[in-house]
């Protein structure tokens, strides 16, 4: 199955993924209001701490991230940034110039000590934004890969990189990413530390999109796959009303309640997670304490805030 309708139906970001430096990338997102990385943020930290508990040193937490564009989805988790932080930071501090925004780049990272011991691989069709991630520091390692294509197939390399991840992140990719690139990952997934706790992912589903091909590829590679009850984060703000009348088009074909999402001008995803099924309880928890920390600091800061 393939999501060229609903794909049709967003507005296309594509030239944005292109450029030497990320500078245009994280300007569009943050003019149309982009927030999932940090909606997602702290449950891809709580999946990372999950793994390093049960694993400890045997098997280091090594995240690869699906779609990762410029790198952004290391910064959030492994180096604790803000989106904030990020478009503060490319707006004023780091120049155009590539060679210099790398280093510009790497600067930065020195001075913010990681949050998490945490090795990052990145996955993404742009080679470009691939080839800044690792040069900035903001990837270990990166695959510049389009893993959609009819034939395609993983070479030595490449599944070296996945065989030794253990945890599987994407925030906003699947739609552009299906079934396909992730039957290909999730043939490799983890496999160099079979037995040990692990391999997981933490994805996002914008609503639009319908999951089952997703559940059915993890369910073939021996995951449960499911959307964790109760959890729906902002994505960004429709472009337009075109974009916002496509969308909900959609979503109501399917038989999808839009009135306290959608309709207020987002885009909106499910977050889903997967474990081997003798782990799913425990990773389901943690999802769950997650949330339940997140609803008691925003308490927090609206009592402080009164």
């Amino acid at each position: 199955m393939s999501f060229d309708i609903e794909n049709k139906a967003k507005s296309n970001f594509d030239e944005v993924y292109t450029s030497p430096t990320p500078h245009n990338y994280i300007a569009t997102m943050a003019k149309s209001g982009y927030e999932i990385g940090d909606q997602a943020r702290g449950f891809c930290m709580a999946a990372a701490d999950l793994l390093a508990k049960h694993n400890g040193k045997a098997w280091p937490v090594q995240m690869l991230d699906v779609g990762c564009s410029y790198g952004l989805g290391s910064a959030f988790v492994k180096f604790g940034c803000s989106f904030d932080e990020i478009v503060a930071f490319f707006a004023s501090r780091v120049p155009h110039d590539y060679h210099a925004a790398c280093e510009a780049t790497r600067m930065w990272l020195n001075i913010l000590p990681p949050v998490h011991n945490v090795r990052t691989v990145g996955l993404d069709s742009s080679k470009p934004a691939i080839q800044f991630a690792v040069d900035a520091g903001l990837l270990d390692g990166g695959l510049a890969r389009n893993f959609e294509q009819p034939g395609a197939v993983a070479t030595k390399n490449e599944i070296e990189w996945l065989r030794s991840c253990n945890l599987l992140i994407s925030t906003g990719a699947i739609g552009y990413i299906t079934h396909r690139t992730l039957n290909i990952v999730l043939q490799h997934l983890g496999k160099n530390h079979p037995g040990d706790f692990g391999p997981i992912a933490v994805v996002t589903i914008l609503r639009m999109f319908d999951p089952s091909p997703i559940k059915t590829v993890f369910a073939k590679h021996g995951f449960v796959f499911a959307p964790v009850p109760g959890i729906r984060l902002p994505q960004r703000n429709f472009t337009d009303m075109n974009e916002c009348k496509k969308v909900l088009s959609i979503l109501h074909a399917r038989g999808i309640d839009t009135r306290e999402w959608e309709q207020g001008g987002k885009h909106y995803a499910d977050l889903y997670i997967a474990a081997p099924r003798h782990q799913f309880s425990l990773l389901l928890d943690e999802m769950n304490a997650e949330e339940s920390s997140d609803q008691i600091e925003e308490k927090a800061i609206a009592y402080i805030h009164r």
